[in-house]
């Protein structure tokens, strides 16, 4: 038995400990990411947020079906279909750009933040877009951060496991 007693292939019980709580704490994130993620996939209740005119750009209010300056009928994202809310993935922006990488993080909070806008002028086209996107760099920015505490986790374990050997 090696000095200070090993527990498990080498390792001593405050390592081994470490190494536990780092893979719970890890596991939480994860988990909570994902429940936001479904959470804001979710469609919300009804949207009351004014209603831009495509035809002439006059903001109406959320439950007019007329514009009150040209009388364009007006679509609001309700009536575009069944898939007419669309996530904007604005909380899981902030939380990457936060927890995991910065630089990947600016571009889903830019992306997020004009889905709501391009929805209520109208553009659902370009809302869905944009949304991808914004969802792509969510990912992007999660992955990126799980392949660096991977890799440092990696190199961690190699170093301990390594430096038992020697003594």
């Amino acid at each position: 038995m090696t000095r200070g007693g090993s527990i498990f292939f080498g390792i001593g019980l405050p390592e081994l400990l470490m190494i536990i709580v780092f893979f719970a704490i890890l596991a939480a994130v994860v988990i909570g990411i994902i429940l936001l993620i479904r959470r804001s996939s979710e469609s919300p209740a009804k949207n009351q947020h004014p209603v831009f005119c495509t035809k002439c750009g006059t903001q109406n209010d959320g439950s007019a079906s007329h514009c009150v300056r040209c009388g364009n009928l007006l679509l609001s994202p309700q009536q575009f279909g069944a898939g007419a809310t669309v996530p904007n993935y604005l909380a899981q922006a902030i939380l990457v750009t936060i927890f995991c990488c910065v630089p990947f993080g600016i571009p889903a909070i830019v992306f997020a933040a004009q889905v709501n806008g391009k929805l209520a002028a109208g553009d659902y086209d370009g809302a869905v877009e944009t949304s991808k996107k914004a969802k792509m760099w969510c990912w992007i920015s999660f992955g990126v951060y799980l392949g660096i505490v991977l890799i440092y986790f990696a190199i961690v374990i190699i170093g301990v496991l390594g430096g038992r050997r020697y003594y």
